[in-house]
């Protein structure tokens, strides 16, 4: 099945390890002993913050290590019983490499090519698994795209954690891709008091101060409250392209009853910035450009007097949760979001160099150094309902045990798109840029083109997580979906199908099939008849094994997959102006990850192995890797406490991470493989932590992606960040 038979073997094999202890009846992971004032204490045990409380599947993870989710099954479940990959992603990694956007949160990720379009300030993309853009959630509720422009991305300072269930999970998320889905879970309330306030100061003027409130509001604890709040005002590696944003995103937490906690929160989120994407040729980015030169990456290809990009997200919700009786508890969600969008840019023409009047000089082809602009001006307008209904029951019949899922998801999303208009610009060299040659010329509000749709999805879902003898783990689920927009309905079954092993020491081999359906916009030819195209398959068959020991925080996982993606669309070999649905892609792969926390050291490392091809039976490019993808990645991750030194409070270490070559999904451009470096010093004393944050540390210019179509994305050039922080 796969390129590495070696491997799947040894996968395969290791699905006969000897049984292990049940994990939903392990205890928590052992707390490390409390610190001594000896310096030998401190260069063997490192320094982590207790709570009083075990790990949830919502709450603060210790250290990097988390040891339970509930985004593959929606209950909260050890990892090692999910038949499936995932790794969790703590607000302490998030702090420590100074991450500062969704895409950054997920470098050091196996089966993930985080920053799929290198520098890109208009959202948070990323694909999964071979070229599937991942789907996210927020809290278990899904996360859909807000607009064609202006969104409004997620701030990683608002989550307690990120969970990425990689491969097909249509079946807890609904309509999403088969690469996977990002969890992104809220900070919550809590009786135990956080407070935070946090200051940081970095080159290409960046500045933000932050705080993180909260705790109880009555001694008992019944009423606690959360409030994270930030503001933002950086520059960016692309001159004149800078960023702000503000956020204020309180909750409150009532637990009148026992049994019984209800939540309430609100959001307000406002971000705007310049456009930082160029759209740059092929020639003068991957390649030299017919002058001989590349162009700088601070190149900014708009008008700095009115280029805008950006929105403001108002978002209220509830979560309710009863516990009915000794078994069964209700479970219930609600979301609502409203998305306004704006932008107003420029984009480059990549398929030709021009002279300064837009036009090819045929005499003197040196003089062709300038790229035709073309600017465009649109509103954007969202309005998202989420709500779930969850039945949870734990039951128990003869030598097995059941946890049991039911309930219902809605979500709609009413999106306005109006188009005020696009015009033709004047040219811009960009190796010796020009402004202010091309203000904003005054719109027609006739002539705005106005996009008003609807989508619905209702899903119903049951699930089994059966444990038998307390050695396997089996679970179930089954979901049939609803779709319906303004132009057709969609309905769709999906399923997955897992088993665990328990085996002693930690040891959880593991085997699953999973699905995921994603509806697709857009009709066949008329000749073909314009008929509405069916939602996309995804198909995959997982095997591999997790090692959790119970007595130490260590984590690791090795993972061996295929992944079928079926009716993607081809170009129609009869109508170019139309598509078909005969695509396919598979994808074989290799993942390998582990966190460890031991002696003065917290680890992170990973490899993934990704061959990602087009194998429909007229793609154009069938055969060929898909586009953006690497076959290999590997990032690690070392931090060091230097307590045997005598300076407990000294923290220092950083990062490498690795990606392969990769094409333009044609064959004909190769863009080379990178490393890139990221360095952390960090210091406390007290309630004080001052740290120090240096990614891409030598600075390295590099291209991110090629496309087919003919342009390039640079990636993020060396950024440096100095962070204070007090909490008390």
């Amino acid at each position: 099945m796969l390129a590495t038979p070696r491997v799947g073997a040894l996968a395969c094999a290791l699905l006969t390890c000897a049984p292990w202890a049940l994990a939903q009846q392990t205890p928590p992971p052992v707390a490390p002993p409390a610190a001594t004032p000896s310096d030998e204490a401190a260069s063997t045990l490192p320094e982590v913050k207790a709570t009083s409380q075990a790990e949830t599947a919502t709450g603060p993870v210790p250290g990097y290590t988390a040891r339970r989710s509930a985004t593959a099954t929606k209950t909260d479940t050890p990892l090692n019983e999910v038949p499936q990959s995932i790794s969790v992603i703590g607000a302490e990694q998030v702090r420590d490499q100074n991450s500062l956007t969704i895409q950054e949160v997920l470098r050091y990720t196996p089966g993930v090519r985080a920053e799929m379009y290198g520098l890109d300030n208009r959202g948070d993309y990323y694909a999964m698994r071979g070229g599937s853009e991942g789907s996210t959630l927020l809290d278990g509720l899904r996360l859909p795209i807000t607009g064609y422009w202006g969104s409004v991305r997620n701030e990683p300072y608002a989550f307690e954690r990120i969970d990425v269930l990689r491969g097909p999970a249509s079946v807890m998320a609904g309509q999403n891709g088969p690469g996977g889905v990002v969890n992104l879970v809220s900070k919550r309330p809590s009786a135990e008091a956080q407070r935070e306030v946090q200051v940081q100061l970095g080159n290409d003027d960046h500045k933000q101060v932050a705080a993180d409130l909260g705790g109880a509001l009555v001694d008992d604890g019944r009423l606690a409250y959360r409030v994270i709040a930030l503001r933002k005002d950086s520059g960016s590696q692309v001159k004149y392209a800078d960023q702000e944003r503000t956020l204020f995103a309180p909750s409150l937490r009532w637990q009148p009853l026992a049994g019984t906690s209800l939540t309430v929160y609100g959001e307000y989120q406002k971000d705007r910035s310049l456009n930082q994407n160029g759209f740059f040729p092929i020639a003068g980015t991957l390649n030299k450009a017919p002058n001989g030169r590349r162009i700088d990456p601070e190149v900014f290809v708009g008008e700095p007097d009115w280029d805008t990009y950006g929105g403001t997200r108002k978002r209220f919700g509830w979560e309710l949760e009863q516990q009915l009786n000794a078994q069964w508890t209700l479970r219930h969600h609600l979301r609502r979001d409203n998305v306004t969008g704006h932008l107003a840019t420029a984009y480059a023409d990549w398929s030709q160099y021009v002279g300064a009047d837009g036009q090819v000089d045929t005499v003197d082809p040196t003089n062709n150094t300038y790229l035709n602009r073309y600017g465009y001006v649109a509103d954007d307008r969202s309005r998202i309902n989420n709500a779930d209904l969850l039945l949870q029951g734990k039951l128990a019949f003869g030598r097995t045990t059941h946890t049991l899922l039911t309930g219902v998801d809605y979500m709609s999303h009413r999106m306005l798109h109006i188009d005020r208009g696009s015009f033709l610009m004047t040219p811009l060299d960009p190796f010796d840029p020009v402004y202010g040659t091309s203000p904003l010329p005054a719109l027609d509000p006739a002539q705005s083109f106005v996009s008003d749709s609807r989508v619905r999805n209702v899903g119903l879902l049951i699930q089994d997580q059966v444990k038998f003898d307390e050695r396997w783990v089996l679970t179930a689920g089954l979901r049939h979906d609803k779709a319906k927009t303004d132009a057709a309905k969609d309905s769709a079954n999906s399923k997955n199908l897992g088993i665990v092993y328990l085996a002693d020491g930690g040891w959880s081999p593991y085997a699953g099939y999973s699905e995921s359906f994603q509806p697709v916009a857009g009709t066949t030819s008329p000749a073909r008849g314009g008929r509405p195209f069916e939602p996309s398959r995804g198909r995959q068959l997982e095997t591999g094994v997790k090692w959790m020991p119970a007595d130490a925080p260590v984590s690791a996982s090795a993972a061996v997959f295929r992944l079928k993606e079926s009716n993607r669309l081809a170009n129609d070999p009869a109508d170019v102006n139309y598509s078909i649905q005969v695509g396919e892609s598979t994808v074989d792969g290799l993942e390998l990850d582990a966190t460890a926390t031991f002696a003065a050291w917290q680890l992170l490392a990973n490899y993934s192995y990704t061959r990602a091809r087009l194998t429909g039976a007229i793609d154009v490019n069938r055969g060929e890797q898909l586009s953006s993808i690497p076959k290999h990645a590997a990032s690690l991750w070392a931090v060091h406490r230097f307590g045997a030194a005598g300076m407990p409070g000294l923290r220092a270490g950083g990062g490498m991470r690795y990606a392969g070559p990769s094409w333009d999904g044609s064959g004909n451009n190769r863009v080379p493989s990178v490393t890139l470096l990221d360095l952390l010093v960090s210091y406390d004393t007290g309630p004080w932590t001052l740290s120090l944050n240096v990614n891409n540390l030598t600075d390295k210019t590099y291209i991110a992606t090629c496309l087919e179509r003919g342009d390039c994305w640079f990636g993020t050039q060396r950024r440096a960040v100095v962070s204070l922080a007090y909490r008390w």
